[in-house]
């Protein structure tokens, strides 16, 4: 089950779903940092692969 969140409330430990170039990823969040703009996270996919992106206050989250 999905639903859609705030990017300011997302806290390390969601699952977290990212669209990249190649498709969508989800990532379990492992560091949600928040900056003056908007939030900068990390997290890691299924297969270990580490993610790093941000979102701006305001915008919404996919989680799951």
């Amino acid at each position: 089950m999905t639903f859609d969140v705030f990017a300011e409330d997302l806290q390390p430990g969601d699952l977290l779903e990212l669209s990249t170039e190649s498709g969508t990823v989800v990532l379990r969040l492992t560091h949600v940092e928040r900056r003056t703009r908007g939030i900068k996270f990390m997290g890691r996919s299924q297969q270990g692969f580490l993610y790093s992106s941000g979102m701006k206050y305001g915008e919404l989250a996919r989680c799951g």
